[in-house]
């Protein structure tokens, strides 16, 4: 059973990368990961109370879901489960000992910087991808809506 990384910011437009994974491994049995990087809090309070499960639901929608569970449904022979996994660490040496943890050695990346997240706190971890594991593809990946434009405000400098 092969294990593959991917990126997501948790838009619809991320699962594209799920699906050039179904249609390019037709014949294998796939875990799909999905991979987001999240900073942790720097309050010693906050960190005691923080759930990376929560910060991943609180991002997920209902578009998001219906299109997993759609991906799931039509391709259920070939995938074996789709997760979604939160990095929290802050450079490759952590990132390093996430992935044995994770024992994957594949991953499917966006061949430009193209996923959005919303929040301070959200990262993008292609980057720690790229750098540590050893069978990467690169897919062309475009954002297919328009991202919408962010007002600023005293309010979203303290989010």
């Amino acid at each position: 059973m092969k294990k593959i990384l991917i990126p997501t910011d948790f838009t619809t437009g991320s699962l594209q990368l799920v699906e050039y994974v179904i249609l390019n491994y037709p014949d294998s049995c796939i875990d799909i990961i999905l991979l987001a990087g999240y900073k942790l809090p720097d309050n010693r309070i906050t960190l005691m109370h923080f759930n990376g499960r929560e910060q991943i639901n609180k991002q997920l929608n209902d578009d998001f879901i219906s299109a997993k569970k759609s991906l799931v449904h039509q391709h259920k022979k070939n995938i074996n489960s789709i997760s979604i996994q939160l990095f929290t660490g802050v450079n490759s040496y952590a990132f390093k000992n996430f992935l044995i943890k994770l024992n994957a050695n594949d991953a499917i990346v966006p061949k430009e910087k193209s996923l959005c997240y919303h929040g301070k706190r959200w990262f993008d971890p292609t980057k720690y991808l790229r750098k540590n594991v050893t069978n990467i593809v690169e897919v062309p990946y475009k954002v297919s809506t328009e991202l919408p434009q962010q007002k600023f405000s005293l309010i979203n400098i303290f989010n």
